[in-house]
């Protein structure tokens, strides 16, 4: 799946690349039966705004035409980043009963 990972007012660190990568290989996993290149997910991870220290994640997915979106908040990336696959996850998987 081709991945934009991007930040809107953080500087991205590899580390913090390669956590997205990784968490997001769920999805991988449940669009194995689309083709590659019909698949697409832009992922934006931002510092919460306020004067609390969260993390924002924002996940557009386009999957063979059919669009997806989800987004969390949380004091952890990780969590804020695996909270949101989990919700994509749940849209596809309804999606693929019907």
């Amino acid at each position: 799946m081709n991945y934009q990972i991007t930040s809107d007012n953080i500087s991205l660190s590899p580390s913090m690349k390669a956590l997205a990568l990784d968490k997001l290989q769920k999805l991988d996993r449940v669009l194995s039966d689309i083709p590659e290149d019909s698949r697409s997910a832009r992922v934006v991870l931002n510092k919460g705004s306020g004067d609390e220290d969260t993390f924002e994640v924002k996940i557009h997915l386009n999957a063979k035409g059919k669009e997806y979106f989800s987004d969390d908040t949380d004091y952890t990336l990780e969590t804020a980043i695996v909270r949101t696959i989990e919700e994509l996850v749940r849209m596809i998987k309804k999606d693929k009963k019907y």
